[in-house]
């Protein structure tokens, strides 16, 4: 028994760790891979060097892909062996978000938040997905923890004590690591960065004494960053030129949209909603009163902060979308576990909203959540259509590498680093497939049959006019359906 009390937050951690694996693990490849996982994985397939310079030509710094490109060398790219690496994302963050609540908050925070993090169907999907999202929440809460370490071993040192400098050296070694890592997985891992700043600016007392280590460190980051500086300065100047694909925010539809994504289901969001504005209306009045626990401020500064402003900010450049606001979502399991501890005190009846509050999210996780992409049935779909007369046309052209990544796998794996889809676009070609975005790409006068995959293409290219020339040329036979965008559509010729 005495062995247990002694390692009761290891155990207790490594079990948190193991109900997130297992639980989030069973499903992991039930989906199809569909989005941008295939985008991702196919990238990850090039050397580092084809890596590093494609990605820089887009959207995507390149850490995630390279570090999947090791895994794949060593265990191939199956739904399951790409997505999991997400999946021990997801595991690792458990570990953080748990030591984080117990150490800086109290072991109540800690435990609350990290059930919640385990049920919550939001983290779920992104442990399910082959994608940056997930390592982007572990190093959002690691940066934290260890922010939350200097800050701790700082306040220390102020007051008196001795022989801390060489562990706030190192702390924030580690700290400036993953800060950098975190802003090369994804640029909105600066809006962490920023949070820290924005602490530590407020912070007069750690500030004045340390404001020499805060230039140093800012610097470093800098200076590491340096080969993608020019690609985030081009990146924000043509979003804000142009715009995004990012819808503007819909007012408060928006946010209440956003918090129930985050809790499962309207009732859980409704119940974490009032507790939020029950516990912030409790500070409020007893503000006075009560004993400021500077991590309490910090987190509640790191939400608060990264989903306002990025909502904020989208009326001007759209980026309020699930996805990239994976380091708010890590935030709000830590300020949903404040807020249920702060606002009943009497012992009594002190779990009963705790409880109530977890139990919702159990109830409502979804181990087998859909991505809403079900790209195998799809493809699988047009085989079974398709005959020596068949032309098969899609549309939207992305589309290409989920496509043949069900179709023919080898061809995936027959990537070209120079000329990224001439192969892929040769082998299809050769079998009578054609990627298209407007009608005009392709010449249909000899064509007996014509099988269609609409995969959203009037999202991307309203004005493409194919089903419009395939309607009025052929006949149209049939028509089926794939949750959630997907339509296959069978012609002949009249």
């Amino acid at each position: 028994m005495g062995i247990l009390k002694k390692h009761e937050l290891k155990i207790i951690a490594i079990i948190l760790v193991l109900i997130n694996f297992l639980f989030k693990g069973i499903f992991l490849s039930s989906n199809s891979l569909g989005g941008d996982e295939p985008f991702s994985v196919y990238h990850a397939q090039m050397d580092i060097a084809s890596i590093i310079r494609l990605l820089l030509q887009g959207n995507n710094p390149p850490l995630y892909e390279i570090l999947l490109h090791f895994w794949i060398k060593l265990f191939g790219i199956s739904e399951f062996s790409v997505r999991f690496p997400s999946l021990i994302f997801s595991s690792l963050s458990v570990l953080y978000l748990y030591l984080l609540g117990v150490k800086f908050l109290n072991k109540r925070i800690g435990l609350y938040a990290s059930i919640l993090f385990i049920f919550s169907n939001y983290h779920i999907l992104f442990a399910h997905e082959a994608r940056v999202y997930s390592l982007l929440g572990l190093l959002s809460v690691a940066s934290m923890y260890y922010f939350m370490n200097l800050i701790q071993y700082c306040t220390m040192y102020m007051r008196g004590e001795n022989n801390l400098k060489s562990t706030i050296r190192k702390n924030l070694v580690i700290l400036i690591i993953l800060n950098t890592l975190i802003i090369y997985s994804h640029y909105f891992g600066f809006f962490i960065l920023i949070t820290q700043f924005i602490f530590i600016l407020f912070n007069k007392k750690i500030l004045f004494k340390y404001w020499k280590q805060v230039l140093i460190s800012s610097f470093i980051i800098g200076l590491l960053y340096l080969p993608n500086i020019l690609v985030v300065l081009n990146r924000f100047s043509e979003s804000s030129s142009n715009g995004t694909w990012v819808k503007q925010p819909d007012g408060l539809d928006s946010i209440y949209s956003m918090l129930r994504m985050f809790s499962n289901a309207p009732v859980v969001a409704v119940f974490c909603i009032l507790v939020l504005l029950i516990s912030l209306g409790k500070y409020v009045i007893n503000y006075k009163r009560e004993q400021n626990n500077i991590y309490s401020r910090l987190v509640i500064l790191w939400f608060v902060f990264v989903f306002f402003f990025m909502f904020s900010i989208s009326y001007l450049v759209p980026m309020f979308l699930d996805r990239y606001l994976m380091p708010a979502a890590i935030a709000f399991s830590l300020v949903v576990g404040i807020s249920v501890d702060y606002i009943i005190k009497v012992q009594k009846f002190k779990y009963f909203i705790p409880v109530a509050i977890i139990l919702l999210f159990v109830v409502t996780a979804k181990p087998n959540i859909s991505n809403k992409r079900n790209v195998e049935e799809t493809v699988e779909k047009i085989k079974s259509m398709k005959n020596s007369e068949t032309r098969v046309l899609i549309s939207p052209s992305y589309f290409v590498l989920n496509f043949i990544y069900y179709y023919n796998r080898d061809v995936f794996k027959d990537y070209n680093e120079n000329d990224i889809y001439s192969n892929i676009d040769s082998a299809l070609r050769l079998d009578n497939v054609y990627f298209i975005n407007n009608i005009k790409e392709v010449d249909l006068e000899k064509n007996k049959h014509i099988v269609y995959l609409d995969a959203a293409a009037s999202f991307s290219f309203p004005d493409n006019n194919i089903l419009n020339t395939l309607n009025s040329t052929y006949t149209l036979v049939g028509e089926h359906k794939f949750y959630e965008i997907f339509n296959v559509y069978e012609y002949r010729m009249k």
